[in-house]
């Protein structure tokens, strides 16, 4: 899991969706006694504001979606043969739902991706929302060649997911599983899942606070220190990638869309306070 938002405590928590996100989290890994991380990306901050995720290899700006190419390559290098994606809007919501028929899929020599069937959108695509990997090298070429390669969708939604999508319909069919399940609404109570995306973002506070009311259980995260870690630099990971240094052409863009987003920011602030 990660995201470059903090995960804060307090009263602060209940007004923050990624850290109500990561304590549900946290209990449900707890729970199953897998290890649980959150990754808060450090990206290089400005004094008008933070500078975009860059692919240099590509020449382009990213999306922050795409950062999580990289969280999940360092899980990949801590040892781990299978690690689990989830997004910081995205919960796992029924905690007592069983995972070893899913996971089981890995039994199968072949088979070394496995994610959610992006519907309603379509029924062939899956979403990067959720998405579990096996340690092997036709992973790692998957996600570094999608950061290095340019895109269409390097600000566009649905950014990264777009191209791991174009990416993996290139593999046969027997190498990935796509389980068509709820997952962006909730649709029964013991669903695995529960993404409120960016269509619905509104809800991710209130529906994830009432995660928390519906089991009598305390939302301000815990055990931060054991599980957070600030020191992923996107810019030291994109030079490990890409083997060059971004271009004079490169920083203008960069700073271009940073200076973009920073006023596109204020503005939305100046227009919630009025």
């Amino acid at each position: 899991m990660g995201d470059d938002r903090p995960v804060v405590g307090g009263s602060s928590a209940f007004s923050s969706y990624p850290s109500l996100a990561y304590e549900i989290n946290r209990l449900f890994c707890e729970k199953m006694g897998w290890d649980f991380r959150y990754e808060q990306y450090q990206l290089p901050r400005r004094w008008w504001g933070t500078l975009p995720p860059f692919s240099s290899a590509a020449h382009q700006s990213r999306a922050a979606s795409w950062v999580k190419l990289l969280a999940v390559e360092r899980a990949l290098d801590l040892g781990y043969e299978l690690v689990v994606w989830i997004d910081s809007d995205c919960i796992f919501y029924h905690h007592e739902a069983d995972w070893s028929g899913l996971l089981g899929q890995f039994n199968r020599p072949d088979v070394s991706f496995l994610s959610w069937v992006d519907r309603p959108f379509f029924t062939d695509q899956f979403c990067a929302g959720f998405f579990v990997v096996r340690s092997c090298d036709r992973i790692r070429h998957l996600i570094q060649t999608t950061w290095n390669r340019p895109s269409r969708y390097s600000l566009k939604h649905v950014y990264e997911q777009s191209e791991l999508n174009a990416a993996l319909k290139a593999w046969p069919r027997t190498q990935y599983v796509l389980v068509d399940e709820p997952m962006f609404a909730l649709e029964e109570p013991t669903q695995k899942l529960l993404h409120i995306a960016s269509f619905d973002h509104q809800l991710r506070v209130p529906s994830f606070l009432k995660w928390f009311a519906d089991r009598g259980l305390q939302p301000e995260p815990q055990k931060t220190d054991a599980h957070v870690v600030t020191d992923l630099e996107v810019d030291e990971w994109d030079r490990r990638w890409s083997g060059t240094e971004p271009t004079p052409g490169d920083v203008v863009r960069r700073y271009s869309r940073g200076l973009l987003q920073a006023a596109r920011a204020k503005i939305k602030r100046f227009k919630s306070l009025r």
